[in-house]
C-alpha cells in the first residue's frame, strides 16, 4: 500500500495541468468594458500533442447565444501556472486574448479588431 501511494503522489506531482484529450471545463462570468455589459461564460479545453489548448467558449451576450473555438498557446510560469494567450474569429471580428491559468481559476483579457475590450473570470468545474 505505501508504494501504491508513493507511487500515486509521484504521478500527481509529475502530470501536467492538463492531461491530454482530457477536457477540463471553467465557469464564469466576462465583461464588455466598451459597452458596460456582461454574461455567463464557459469554456471547455482540450490539449492537444503540441502543447496547444482547443477550447470551445459558450456564452450568453444580451441574452443572445453563442459559441466559438479557439486555440491556443500556453507557457509554463511557475508551479501550477500557466500563462495563456489565442486569437479567435467572432461574428467576423478578430480577437486576441491573454491569461493565465492558476490552480482552478482561468482569468483573461481581450480585445477586438472593432474596439470591444474586457475579460473573464472562471473557475473550474468539477465533475461530482
Amino acid at each position: 500500500m505505501k508504494h501504491f501511494m508513493l507511487a500515486l503522489v509521484l504521478t500527481l506531482i509529475g502530470s501536467p495541468l492538463f492531461a491530454q484529450d482530457a477536457a477540463r471545463t471553467w465557469e464564469g462570468t466576462w465583461n464588455n468594458r466598451k459597452f458596460g455589459t456582461k454574461g455567463p461564460l464557459k469554456c471547455v479545453a482540450t490539449e492537444n500533442d503540441k502543447g496547444e489548448f482547443k477550447a470551445t467558449f459558450t456564452g450568453k451576450f444580451m441574452g443572445d447565444p453563442f459559441k466559438y473555438e479557439a486555440v491556443f498557446q500556453s507557457k509554463k510560469k511557475g508551479r501550477n501556472q500557466r500563462t495563456l494567450s489565442g486569437k479567435a474569429v467572432i461574428r467576423g471580428h478578430d480577437y486576441e486574448w491573454s491569461g493565465l491559468l492558476k490552480g482552478k481559476s482561468l482569468n483573461g483579457k481581450y480585445k477586438s479588431s472593432v474596439g470591444y475590450f474586457g475579460a473573464f473570470v472562471l473557475k473550474e468545474v468539477t465533475k461530482k
